[in-house]
């Protein structure tokens, strides 16, 4: 099995706890069959390249291409889509729980630039801004979703996660591969491996669904999208062979004092808080 992975918006936490992240996980047999359903599904331009849910001057009409052609394909379709979306205020809660569970090797300080930072003591300085370890900290628990929930398996493939760069040497793709030992230290047997760019890269181009599901299901969670759009999805969701599956992931967590009484709204709302200043 091979999934492919993308997300919207940009690998980047915004600052704002009522922004939407959305993770699309597509699930393929092998490389012939996303090649397959690129070609059903995937709009191109008048120059018969493929054009991204974000791209091209006419995005509105590629966007409402994509999603007839998922209505015209509903009983034909046979991957699967999952769709996991938060928003930062919930991936705030992810990374303050991360660091209060791990505060023997994760220490806060501030770079060059005055951003708060998460500082792994154990592990050759690395250090990432709050809002960047945050959106990784979330990233690891979709895809521990993906794994115990789910029981997917086999090679997940993802864009370039942000600031990450492709290549030998250090400093190289620092956001996956946190990513990764996150998902090892939780005994998880998935692993995400980028989709480099190179022109002889035989997965080059293989997120394009994910990357409309991603954008299309976002869209909708963040209430910019048509009409018609929700409810073209809608149709989609309620088919007996609907091959989508769109959730909200959030924390379960309540928080008591030295007395016992409850105090997660008051600790919710200080998260949110530093989370807006940062």
């Amino acid at each position: 099995m091979i999934t492919t992975l993308d997300a919207q918006p940009q690998e980047w936490m915004e600052g704002d706890e009522k922004v939407f992240h959305t993770v699309a996980a597509c699930h393929f047999e092998n490389e012939k069959h996303i090649e397959h359903w690129i070609n059903k599904l995937v709009p191109r331009n008048q120059n018969g390249d493929f054009v991204k849910w974000s791209g091209g001057k006419r995005k509105s009409n590629t966007r409402d291409q994509f999603v007839n052609n998922c209505i015209k394909n509903l009983s034909d379709i046979d991957f699967q889509v999952n769709c996991i979306s938060t928003t930062e205020g919930e991936m705030g809660w992810f990374a303050w729980l991360f660091y209060t569970q791990n505060r023997n090797l994760v220490t806060l300080k501030h770079d060059s630039k005055n951003r708060t930072c998460l500082d792994f003591n154990n592990m050759d300085s690395l250090s990432f801004p709050v809002l960047r370890a945050g959106y990784l900290i979330w990233y690891h628990h979709v895809i521990r979703y993906l794994d115990n929930v789910k029981n997917i398996s086999g090679m997940l493939l993802a864009d370039n996660f942000a600031s990450d760069t492709i290549g030998p040497g250090d400093g190289k793709a620092l956001g996956v591969s946190f990513v990764n030992y996150l998902l090892a230290q939780c005994h998880s047997n998935l692993r995400v491996s980028l989709a480099l760019t190179e022109p002889l890269n035989p997965y080059l181009g293989y997120d394009r669904i994910s990357d409309y599901f991603c954008g299309w299901i976002n869209s909708i969670r963040s209430e910019t999208c048509t009409a018609l759009h929700k409810q073209q999805f809608n149709v989609i969701e309620a088919h007996p062979s609907s091959f989508i599956d769109s959730i909200l992931l959030k924390p379960k967590i309540e928080i008591t004092d030295e007395n016992g009484n409850d105090i997660t709204k008051t600790v919710q709302e200080l998260v949110a808080s530093q989370l807006q200043n940062r």
